[in-house]
């Protein structure tokens, strides 16, 4: 049954129930590097600016030249937010490597044959063609959220090797230095040209807001799930099928123990019993 057939009253059942999607991990992850990309994004792009290149106005280069004083202390503190992010990230990678990026990876970020089908389908769809053709289903993240993910881990590495070089730079050799800078805005540009459809996917598209929410509560409702990662849904369901399953076995074993210990009670107390002398 398709979930656009779904009766009412199994639709509010179904907005009620919620699912985790997002542990606690993944949201201050998410969130810190939200708050290090508002600060170093804009500076690198003041950093980088000259009339020659046009990057940005020449309001904004020297809005942020005032702001720290000099280009000299604008450089330090980018670099020196780059070498905080660089570090807790990998500080979280490493400590968490096989117990949650290896299960991660092998679970969640995988294209299969109907990711792949979703590619082809839902950009056309997105510009108004294709309408009427049905999405295949997808896991707990789409295949475009895959996609971007590739992106970002990619640019990530990029970003942070780059930057170590450029900021000490006097310990690494010429050729280094040389690809250093132009793979730090490569990096950066494609990193940025997917976030700008990211963000309007999770916070302006009136279908996936419930994904943005979900980044600071780390659920969805099982209706949103059935409706865009019916996979995922589909094992929620089978996951939660195979729990109940186990409880009524663990509580029909706990009750033939009781049984069990009931008679043997009973049994132990007539051997006690001492007989009554008969007259």
């Amino acid at each position: 049954m398709s979930y656009k057939t779904i009766p009412l009253e199994e639709r509010r059942r179904l907005r009620e129930k919620k699912y985790k999607k997002h542990n606690l991990a993944n949201i201050l992850t998410h969130w810190f590097n939200v708050g290090m990309w508002l600060l170093l994004l804009p500076t690198g792009i003041a950093i980088i600016s000259s009339p020659r290149l046009g990057l940005s106005p020449v309001w904004w280069q020297e809005m942020f030249r005032n702001l720290f004083g000099n280009t000299a202390n604008l450089i330090h503190f980018h670099y020196t937010l780059g070498l905080i992010w660089t570090f807790v990230l990998t500080f979280n990678i490493l400590l968490g490597f096989r117990k949650y990026f290896v299960p991660f990876a092998a679970t969640r970020m995988l294209l299969d044959k109907d990711d792949l089908n979703w590619l082809r389908i839902k950009p056309l769809q997105m510009l108004g063609f294709m309408k009427d053709k049905p999405l295949p289903p997808q896991d707990a993240y789409n295949a475009g959220q895959k996609l971007y993910m590739y992106v970002v881990i990619l640019g990530t590495v990029g970003i942070m090797v780059s930057g170590i070089v450029m900021t000490y730079n006097a310990v690494f050799p010429p050729w280094m230095k040389q690809w250093a800078q132009p793979l730090h805005w490569v990096s950066v540009f494609a990193i940025v040209a997917g976030l700008i459809i990211h963000v309007y996917m999770g916070a302006v598209f009136p279908e996936e807001k419930e994904a943005f929410f979900s980044m600071f509560s780390g659920k969805v409702s099982a209706w949103y799930a059935r409706a865009h990662h019916e996979k995922w849904y589909w094992l929620k369901v089978k996951e939660e099928l195979q729990w109940e399953e186990q409880v009524a076995q663990e509580v029909e074993e706990a009750g033939q123990t009781k049984i069990v210990e009931g008679r043997k009670t009973v049994a132990e107390r007539k051997l006690t019993v001492k007989p009554t002398a008969v007259d």
